[in-house]
């Protein structure tokens, strides 16, 4: 049915000129994440949003959305900045939003198996991907550029996981995010309501991998909960992963990835002026 040309979903709402927006929110990268698309139908449909200025929303995998995959060929995330000669749909869709987000503020929305509290994850280098991660109601803003590379914030995107994948409290935060998101971009009246919240900054620095993928291990760490060296993580039977380093878990579950946990990561700062001065020197 989408073996031929595949195309996002690209729509431009608000008042101004409709060929040159600088602001997007785009979903459904993951074809079976819902809670981005929910959010923003909902947005635009019952909240009234009033923009201020022309919002580009964008549904990057139609397909897989369609038929509730997270993805077709491959995971567009992963294959950025794509191709557009590719016989994967993916590369070929990931090729043309790089050329829609081209010169946009863009938030990305996610969810995840990990854990129900929304986070973002950014790549050093792009100061106001950082600026707009730290107005929104967030915990945490991780940094991801020394572990994934083929991401969609390496484009300078503001990726968020909003909570539990096929959950109301992922969509309710999603909705939460993206209106916090339009206030900072100035396309919606009001103060972001993130402004206020104190936010901790993590950067990954490798992926915690699991022994065999056929083994059913527990997991024994919390998200953002530090280990400690000689710590136990995770279990399957009488095998124990101990921790050689202390390290803070990140995005780890025991089903979300086949072959991983999670990552492995580290507090940078507690502020948004920590944050930036460490990931200013990382990228000197």
């Amino acid at each position: 049915m989408f073996d031929g040309n595949v195309s996002p979903d690209v729509s431009v709402v608000g008042p101004g000129d409709h060929d040159d927006p600088d602001v997007a929110v785009m979903v459904s990268v993951h074809g079976d994440e819902f809670a981005g698309p929910r959010a923003v139908y909902r947005f635009l449909d019952d909240d009234d949003p009033a923009l201020q200025r022309p919002v580009k929303f964008i549904v990057a995998n139609p397909p897989a959305a369609v038929s509730d995959l997270r993805y077709l060929d491959v995971d567009m995330n992963r294959v950025v900045p794509g191709d557009p000669d590719s016989e994967d749909r993916e590369r070929r869709l990931a090729a043309q939003i790089v050329e829609e987000i081209d010169d946009c503020l863009t938030l990305s929305i996610h969810t995840t198996h990990a854990t129900p509290e929304p986070l973002a994850f950014l790549h050093a280098g792009f100061p106001d991907a950082l600026e707009a991660a730290a107005a929104l109601p967030l915990d945490y803003v991780v940094e991801e550029g020394q572990v994934l590379e083929g991401v969609f914030a390496s484009r300078g995107v503001v990726s968020v996981e909003t909570g539990m994948a096929r959950s109301d409290a992922a969509t309710s935060n999603a909705r939460k995010i993206v209106r916090a998101f339009l206030r900072y971009a100035d396309a919606l009246d009001g103060e972001p309501r993130g402004a206020d919240r104190e936010t901790r900054y993590y950067e990954l620095y490798e992926t915690a991998t699991k022994p065999s993928r056929d083994d059913d291990y527990r997991l024994l760490a919390e998200n953002f909960r530090p280990v400690e060296a000689g710590e136990t993580y995770a279990e399957h039977g009488d095998q124990r992963l101990v921790a050689e380093e202390d390290f803070v878990p990140v995005l780890m579950s025991e089903h979300g990835y086949p072959d991983i946990f999670g990552y492995k990561g580290r507090e940078v700062g507690r502020t948004l002026e920590e944050a930036r001065e460490a990931w200013t020197e990382s990228a000197e």
